[in-house]
């Protein structure tokens, strides 16, 4: 009898447990089914746009049949849709109806196509139109969205073409490979490209003048520059290839505009103001012919500086103006701070030093910087600018802050949702996160695959989530572009949408505050499974625990709280101090004998010890093998290059393998793996020169500021000017083609 009792009382437990479990799923159903039909009735009413979000809501609390199918519905109809306002556009666009032709593809962008191609038709329409700063920034938003390197290049080259009106008459093959050579070094500036050669350089004069550049730029597979204790890896000089450049090609305005920059950058001022007036002779009616002449203004201005201290500030600004191009925007600070300290008097060196401490937002040595710049200044014009800084510093901070925590409650829901983080605030989830285990194990036992890391997020719901969260980052990288807490998330997002490039765009400007560089993984080191914040900064690794997982992949949480929001402190307040009272592993660089993409997870080896980090991707299942899983995996790699300076790190083949090719059904269900499902925030510093002619998130931040939009505009403009240095412009190779696109070709 006593046995019977004591098996009853073990079982009581258990039967609770079940029926508590089956409790929460009723209630996360019932939440969906609410959902649910208020989605059925807007698209009945054919509010499309407003029911897919419903629908994805509903996959937030249960995945129903009913949700996916019409989510696939809607899509469906919306595809439909965006390719008859494609086709009736063109008809427009042919007849030389420009302006219907625009707003049929604007009413269409609100369903959602905003595209390379939808970007790149209204960029034609609006040259057609007479409004080039719309057009230019339309491009620039086409090539954003565009994933391959030579259509990006083609509509870079495009922009370059409608700034300066240069039609290059038919160039040699041999002309064309090395302008297309050096294309490529101006988008990798900052990777593997310098703007000056300081290191010794792997460029060095070939016959005939032209540059010699390596095969990873040929190929188009970039190497990975460092930053840390280790000797860096050294880099191609971006202007000795330009220099390279002979015969008729070379005085094309976009190279005369390229090697005014570079006299700027290699200390050359009076050199730059001379090729800038050759500009604007070969370019008399360029776009940006306004801006060039207020630039030769201050060129003269810095080499009429008497001297000593004029050669000391133009030398500060030249390396000042390189870090910017290079993205150390420590190092420019410094710079700037230095030549305020030299010539104290200099009302210029005052105003730059006040934009860059704006940008970073700290608005207390902004407001300082403007104030004496204002005293410094004597035209009225130039105290008015200040002003219109002064005037919104307080606003923009706290508009910042408000788009940082909307996103910052978008994606910590989601990494706790990914990562089965259920104490977080999300007990009631739990038999969601069983379910979703169930599926995960399925998936890849069919598959014969390792298991990757993450319990995934419904993929219509994460994109919804993700894109909003881009676009409140969007917002707040408007007002501040440095902000570190907005480069932060914006550098999450983009490794979600698996684009690593642009993360570590966003990425740069946080190391360079001293702040650690983040991903989330599970990490697998023994026995014991873990998920993890990986922190990477110049000196170390930092792995903060914040969960351990059981064989059956329940959660349990760590000994100590993994910071105030339980994932280790999502966003980090530079002008805070940090508690780091939780749970973690350091490890040295000089502890790590090398780390390997290894399909789509990252192999840390440590002497005898070895440990798996599987980054989350939390829209859908990441890839497991193949191309598109090394790919992946890749892009969390490359951070331990560039941040810590790991330069033992070994990347995986982004090709496939002769046996992947054997097997080529697989790796063509693989394929589509690129910047993830139609995500496109966008990123940091100067990733859009002319964006605010054009953005949403612009007026929407105007209007809530309470200022005047065109000066809201001139203080967008004025932080672009400086942060995205001197932008070189991409050298077209054939005349521009203004032909209508309904695909990518």
């Amino acid at each position: 009898m006593r046995s019977t009792t004591a098996l009853l009382l073990l079982f009581i437990p258990l039967v609770f447990a079940d029926n508590q479990e089956k409790a929460e799923k009723k209630a996360l159903e019932l939440q969906a089914q609410t959902f649910v039909k208020e989605a059925k009735v807007l698209e009945k009413a054919g509010n499309l746009l407003e029911a897919r979000t419903r629908y994805a809501n509903s996959q937030s609390f249960a995945e129903t049949k009913d949700a996916a199918e019409a989510i696939r519905r809607i899509d469906g109809e919306i595809q439909k849709r965006l390719k008859s306002a494609l086709q009736q556009a063109h008809r427009l666009y042919d007849q030389a109806k420009y302006e219907p032709a625009a707003q049929t593809l604007e009413g269409a962008s609100k369903l959602g196509g905003s595209g390379s191609v939808f970007s790149y038709d209204l960029a034609l329409c609006k040259r057609h139109m007479g409004d080039t700063a719309a057009a230019l920034a339309h491009l620039d938003q086409a090539a954003i969205a565009t994933a391959d390197p030579k259509r990006k290049l083609k509509i870079q080259q495009l922009r370059t073409a409608l700034v300066t009106g240069e039609q290059p008459s038919a160039l040699k093959n041999d002309d064309r490979d090395r302008i297309n050579k050096v294309n490529q070094l101006m988008e990798s500036i900052g990777f593997e490209t310098s703007v000056e050669d300081r290191e010794a350089s792997l460029t060095q004069p070939a016959e005939g003048g032209s540059a010699v550049i390596p095969a990873s730029v040929r190929s188009g597979v970039a190497p990975v520059a460092t930053s840390g204790s280790k000797p860096a890896r050294r880099s191609v000089s971006l202007c000795q290839a330009l220099d390279g450049l002979k015969g008729a090609p070379a005085q094309s305005p976009a190279i005369t505009f390229n090697l005014a920059n570079c006299a700027e950058d290699t200390d050359r001022p009076a050199d730059a103001a001379q090729l800038l007036g050759r500009y604007l002779e070969a370019a008399p009616h360029a776009a940006d012919a306004d801006r060039v002449r207020l630039r030769i203004a201050k060129l003269k201005a810095l080499v009429e500086l008497p001297e000593p201290k004029g050669a000391q500030v133009r030398s500060l600004y030249a390396s000042a103006s390189r870090f910017l191009e290079e993205r150390k925007y420590d190092r420019a600070l410094v710079d700037y701070q230095r030549a305020a300290d030299v010539a104290p008097e200099f009302a210029p060196a005052a105003w730059r030093l006040a934009l860059m401490h704006e940008a970073m937002g700290n608005v207390d040595q902004a407001r300082k910087g403007f104030a004496l710049y204002r005293q410094l200044e004597t035209g009225s014009a130039g105290q008015q600018e200040a002003d219109l800084h002064l005037d919104t510093l307080d606003a923009k901070r706290s508009k910042y802050d408000e788009e940082i925590d909307r996103a910052t409650e978008i994606l910590s829901d989601l990494l706790n949702r990914a990562m089965n983080l259920t104490f977080n605030g999300l007990e009631d989830r739990a038999s969601q996160y069983k379910q979703r285990a169930r599926e995960r194990a399925m998936v890849y036992a069919r598959q014969k695959l390792k298991v990757v890391g993450g319990f995934t997020v419904p993929f219509a719901y994460a994109q919804q989530q993700l894109t909003e969260a881009g676009e409140h980052l969007a917002g707040a990288l408007l007002l501040f572009p440095l902000g570190a807490e907005g480069n932060q998330l914006m550098g999450q997002v983009m490794l979600q949408a698996n684009d690593g490039r642009s993360s570590m765009r966003s990425f740069d400007a946080v190391s360079s505050q001293n702040l650690p560089v983040a991903f989330y993984a599970q990490m697998h080191a023994g026995n014991q499974d873990h998920a993890v914040k990986c922190e990477l900064t110049r000196d170390r690794l930092q792995l903060i625990f914040l969960s351990s997982y059981d064989k059956k992949g329940k959660p349990a949480a760590p000994a100590k709280p993994a910071g105030a929001d339980g994932l280790g402190d999502l966003a980090i307040d530079p002008a805070s101090e940090r508690a780091q009272d939780f749970e973690s592993r350091l490890i040295m660089p000089a502890e790590i004998k090398s780390i390997e993409t290894k399909s789509g997870h990252l192999v840390l080896k440590l002497g005898k010890e070895e440990i798996t980090l599987s980054p989350i991707y939390l829209p859908a299942l990441p890839p497991a093998d193949g191309p598109a899983a090394r790919r992946f995996a890749n892009n969390y790699t490359r951070l331990f290059v560039r941040y810590p300076g790991l330069e033992e790190s070994k990347l995986g083949a982004e090709g496939m393998t002769a046996f992947e090719k054997m097997k080529f059904g697989y790796d063509l269900a693989n394929a589509g793996f690129g910047i993830a499902m139609g995500l496109n925030p966008f990123g940091a510093v100067g990733a859009l020169e002319t964006f605010v002619e054009i953005s949403r998130e612009v007026h929407g931040v105007s209007k809530s500021l309470h200022v005047n939009f065109a000066g809201w505009v001139k203080t967008i403009e004025d932080q672009q000017e400086l942060q995205a240095g001197n932008t070189f412009k991409s050298i077209p190779t054939e005349p521009a083609s203004l032909v209508f696109l309904e695909e990518i070709k």
